[in-house]
């Protein structure tokens, strides 16, 4: 493990990120010495999160200043907005104006959406090859939500995760990428068939896709696990196994 990402969501409305006690923080950083801490931020779109709006930006990028600003230890922020059609370019701008003010060395690091299933992508929560290279040009770090794809069959499921693997670093230039892998419950949730989308099926069409390189891409830094609180023994003994 290096990298951690502390929920720190859902913004409020007007542009600031969740509160965060100061003591608690610093605690938290000393027991992940040695670890890169990215508090994890943002929130649903057209409730908490409002991209298109320049005040809304403005605010939310200072607020994101003044938390590494606090806490200098914290290695930068993971920023997740859902939903972020593909294509948008008021995301685009917030990236911009997160880098311009974040003190430097600091890492952003985006929760993307994947590449398509087919031909015909629902933009909603599909990126294609030209946003994924947008994006990846203002961060360091991608991290695609490889999960909620309503799929039923294991083998399919697989299947697309070893094509999603591929996809996404060859897309992501030289941007880090860590492929997000689900392992939770969510019972009930149309989008996710916990039985399918485990992390069994996920590592396994992931390795399956990283075998079609002969020598691995550069990019490439492992895999984010979504989320370590619904994780459970047998699901770490496998993890380490891999």
């Amino acid at each position: 493990m290096r990298d951690v990402f502390p929920h720190l969501c859902p913004c409020t409305s007007d542009g600031r990120i969740a509160l965060a006690d100061s003591l608690q923080t610093e605690r938290f950083l000393d027991g992940f010495s040695g670890f890169r801490v990215l508090p994890w931020v943002g929130g649903v779109s057209r409730k908490h999160c409002f991209p298109d709006s320049a005040l809304w930006r403005e605010r939310f990028v200072s607020s994101v200043v003044a938390l590494l600003n606090a806490h200098p230890r914290l290695a930068g922020i993971h920023l997740n907005i859902e939903p972020v059609p593909d294509g948008n370019e008021a995301f685009l701008a917030l990236l911009d104006e997160l880098r311009q003010a974040m003190p430097e060395g600091k890492i952003i690091s985006v929760a993307a959406y994947p590449p398509p299933k087919g031909s015909r992508p629902f933009i909603k929560i599909h990126w294609n090859k030209p946003y994924y290279a947008e994006v990846a040009r203002r961060t360091e770090q991608i991290v695609p939500m490889m999960y909620d794809t309503s799929i039923r069959s294991a083998r399919f499921y697989r299947h697309l995760m070893k094509v999603w693997s591929v996809q996404v670093l060859d897309w992501s230039g030289r941007t880090e990428v860590l492929l997000g892998i689900p392992a939770y419950e969510d019972s009930g949730a149309r989008l996710h068939v916990a039985e399918t989308e485990s992390l069994r099926n996920a590592l396994s069409g992931i390795h399956a896709g990283l075998e079609t390189y002969r020598v691995l891409p550069d990019n490439y830094a492992g895999v984010a696990i979504y989320c370590e609180w619904e994780m459970d023994a047998s699901e770490w003994a496998f993890f380490s196994s891999r």
